[in-house]
């Protein structure tokens, strides 16, 4: 079964507005969950983009291409 995982997280929910657009333009769903944590998360920010996990791997590889997120900060 798919479940949801996060490709970027951010403190503002605009940070992740366009990333999101650019996702769904490539043919990838997601979502912005605005959940705000009281606890800290290993990739920090309170605000998470996530795709269904079968889209994990092609939704990185397109935020990397976009420019959205570096592949050395998935390290």
């Amino acid at each position: 079964m798919d479940e949801l995982k996060t490709v970027k997280s951010s403190n503002l929910e605009s940070d992740l507005a366009i990333a999101e657009s650019y996702l769904l333009d490539n043919g990838i769903e997601c979502v912005i969950n605005k959940e705000y944590l009281s606890i800290s998360t290993s990739r920090g920010g309170s605000a998470r983009l996530q795709v269904m996990s079968g889209d994990y791997q092609r939704a990185i590889e397109l935020l990397i291409e976009g420019g959205f997120v570096e592949r050395a900060s998935l390290d």
